[in-house]
């Protein structure tokens, strides 16, 4: 359904896209688990420091792999754009987080579920139109 809908580049784009997400994920909470357990930092920074970990590897993994550009082509360019998409994604996730739950009554964990979703597309599409649109 989804090749239907965006097309076999775009869906295969789509699927790695993906999983880099769930790698990127399991380096967030590997990061901050260390960060917090091993190092005594405070979980909000540890958070903080580990999306940032995060960003940058999924940074480099979607530029080589997923949409198969060149990484030393406009990097700084292309990272500041990524990081942005990636922060309003981020955002986002939080809101409908908390539209889902406070607001539709779900349990918060189905409402995480559901956040993804809709950021994963978000993120998705801002940086296949926008980061490397060149």
């Amino acid at each position: 359904m989804i090749t239907r809908i965006l097309g076999h580049k775009i869906s295969r784009e789509f699927i790695k896209f993906s999983i880099v997400g769930v790698v990127n994920t399991l380096i967030h909470l590997a990061v901050l688990y260390m960060l917090v357990e091993f190092f005594g930092v405070w979980y909000v920074l540890g958070s903080f420091i580990a999306f940032l970990v995060a960003v940058t590897n999924s940074f480099v993994i979607n530029t080589v792999w997923t949409f198969r550009a060149d990484i030393r082509y406009k990097t700084k360019r292309r990272y500041g754009k990524f990081f942005v998409v990636s922060s309003v994604a981020a955002v986002l996730n939080l809101f409908f987080l908390y539209l889902f739950t406070e607001w539709v009554g779900l349990w918060y964990m189905f409402s995480q579920v559901l956040a993804i979703g809709f950021t994963l597309m978000i993120n998705f599409l801002g940086n296949k139109v926008w980061t490397y649109c060149d």
